[in-house]
């Protein structure tokens, strides 16, 4: 048996594939290498799982692993070694998750656009470039967050159609205190923003939004892609790049790029490489 696990802070998707190919998936409680002690990743996996798994290999993708994270990424092995006692174990960053399934064997660049942004040129086995994303305060081109704090912006700024900002405070029912009360008083003000995206989606056919969704993929492709090959297809997975699919190969396109697959999570890609890929 192989187990692939992709998780983010807030939850984790797992796969287990047993030497017939048939795939269990199961859902936890979210990973975090960097925010968790090994203890408590234990009590989730035992929350998960009723006992240890008898898997030959683990390949487990998330943020805050990988080559830039040695300890957090050794401790995290230790922690996960107890309960698939029996298992090769790898942990990996998200980014290479990415890659993997987007891109398989392939060369080219690996995109992740949700909640934040980042990406990556992949040479088909290894990242060999990446350009910091910096976070949604100086960073995350391209992202939720970044298309949320645009929108804010722009409403309360009054750079925006007014049947537009009466729209959205209905719609949200919120007022310019809470707004600023959620950014700058309370923590997760990223994942605040980002949930206005939900709004953006139901009313893109307003031109201002599909404007400014737009203009947040340009900023991505500037300030991020503009560093890898000119030639190299761009694939990209995450709620906002499969939501926002149509802006984003048009802007791909008009700043030169060519677009490859665009879906929104990596659990059919990972699940692919893994069974091609299964000495690794």
């Amino acid at each position: 048996m192989i187990v692939i696990a992709d998780s983010g802070s807030t939850k984790c998707n797992w796969q287990l594939v047993d030497d017939s190919g048939s795939v269990r998936r199961v859902q936890s409680r979210g990973i975090n290498a960097v925010l968790q002690r090994p203890d408590e990743v234990e009590a989730l996996l035992r929350e998960t799982f009723a006992e240890p798994v008898q898997a030959d290999a683990l390949h487990f993708y998330g943020a805050g692993c990988g080559e830039r994270y040695p300890e957090q990424s050794a401790r995290l092995r230790e922690a996960l070694a107890r309960y698939f006692p029996a298992a090769r174990i790898a942990v990996e960053s998200d980014l290479m998750g990415a890659a993997r399934a987007l891109l398989g064997g392939r060369a080219g660049i690996a995109c992740i656009l949700g909640t934040g942004s980042n990406s990556c040129y992949y040479d088909g086995v290894r990242i060999v470039r990446n350009t910091p994303p910096l976070g949604w305060v100086l960073g995350d081109e391209g992202s939720g967050t970044y298309i949320g704090r645009q929108l804010v912006g722009n409403l309360l700024k009054g750079l925006c159609d007014e049947s537009l900002r009466r729209l959205f405070f209905e719609e949200e029912r919120l007022d310019y205190d809470e707004i600023i009360r959620r950014v700058y008083r309370e923590g997760m003000a990223n994942r605040f923003l980002a949930s206005f995206t939900r709004f953006v989606a139901r009313h893109i056919d307003r031109p201002e939004l599909d404007e400014l969704v737009c203009e947040a993929f340009r900023a991505f492709v500037r300030r991020n892609l503009a560093h890898y090959p000119a030639d190299a297809e761009v694939s990209a997975l995450g709620g906002v790049a499969c939501h926002f699919e149509r802006q984003l190969r048009h802007v791909l396109a008009t700043e030169g790029m060519r677009a490859g697959r665009i879906v929104e999570t990596p659990d059919e890609g990972l699940l692919n490489y893994h069974i091609w890929n299964r000495s690794e």
